[in-house]
């Protein structure tokens, strides 16, 4: 099916419940990415969120939804598509239910294909393709997440907001926790007929361990070549870009970074930022993978 509108695509938000766990309350986020959404109205765009949207590995999801429900208004209106990531995974079991009455929900989708221009494009979060994120179980990732935020409510705001710390900070502090792992698998293993997990950084997210980035590019290559679609779209490394010219990332708006993709009618991409009140078209920014792992996917 063709499209005739600019399609503007976001992802990783992690919108929180106000409190200081929540990257989205601090640096202006919420009044910025108001005028982003207006400026989406101005141009008429559709408006995809591929996922992060909500952040429940930080906080009660009903506080999130209940502190957010002025953006669910607004993209329900807007008639936003919303893809799950896996910071708010615990909403995919009930899409398509009927059990969340919000109309936002109602668009709430997994992966989907549209066909723009000429080319096949493949919308998803991104974990969807990675073994240790994709069953919805809670893992590492999440166990980081909550440690993390303990110590951002002893210090009154998040750690990724602007002048705070960074990822590789906090996967080295995770790192810190490992030796329960350990002690536990130890434990477990003698009695376990499933081989378990050891290794944390397996089960982390890109954007807590950006050394896995490479890794989960070569899955996403072998997706689209096992699937035959042209261009992937997705979040979930918090790094904006492109590679190859069959592979865009939408960035997050954590901390500094405010993202957004721009796609034409033509399937045309250009990747922006959102700043000081207006949008920032991007020359392309490669993202840095090593080659022999894309020729393993057939490349």
């Amino acid at each position: 099916m063709g499209n005739e509108r600019r399609i503007f695509v976001v992802s990783d938000l992690h919108m929180g419940d106000g409190g200081p766990r929540d990257n989205f309350a601090v640096d202006h986020k919420a009044e910025q990415f108001s005028r982003f959404l207006d400026h989406v109205e101005k141009e008429e765009g559709e408006l995809f969120i591929l996922g992060d949207l909500f952040d429940f590995w930080q906080a009660n999801v009903g506080r999130v939804i209940v502190r957010r429900m002025n953006f669910l208004d607004r993209f329900a209106r807007m008639g936003a598509v919303f893809v799950v990531g896996n910071h708010d995974s615990d909403l995919e079991d009930l899409i398509g239910t009927g059990l969340l009455a919000h109309p936002f929900f109602e668009r709430m989708s997994r992966p989907f294909e549209r066909t723009i221009g000429s080319k096949r494009f493949k919308f998803l979060h991104g974990h969807e393709l990675e073994p240790f994120h994709r069953d919805g179980r809670p893992r590492w990732g999440r166990v980081l997440a909550i440690l993390c935020g303990m110590i951002e409510d002893c210090k009154g705001s998040p750690l990724l907001s602007a002048g705070g710390l960074s990822e590789k900070t906090l996967l080295g502090m995770g790192r810190s926790f490992m030796w329960m792992w350990n002690n536990s698998v130890h434990w477990l293993a003698k009695n376990q007929k499933q081989p378990l997990q050891q290794r944390m950084t397996d089960s982390l997210t890109p954007a807590q361990d950006p050394s896995r980035e490479t890794g989960i590019l070569a899955l996403y290559q072998r997706d689209r070549l096992e699937n035959g679609y042209d261009v992937l779209v997705a979040g979930h490394t918090h790094q904006a870009g492109v590679f190859n010219g069959w592979y865009y990332n939408s960035g997050c708006w954590v901390g500094l970074r405010n993202n957004f993709l721009r796609i034409e009618p033509d399937g045309t991409i250009q990747l922006g930022a959102w700043k000081n009140g207006r949008p920032v078209l991007q020359g392309r920014k490669k993202v840095q993978a090593l080659v022999s792992d894309l020729r393993k996917c057939g490349s």
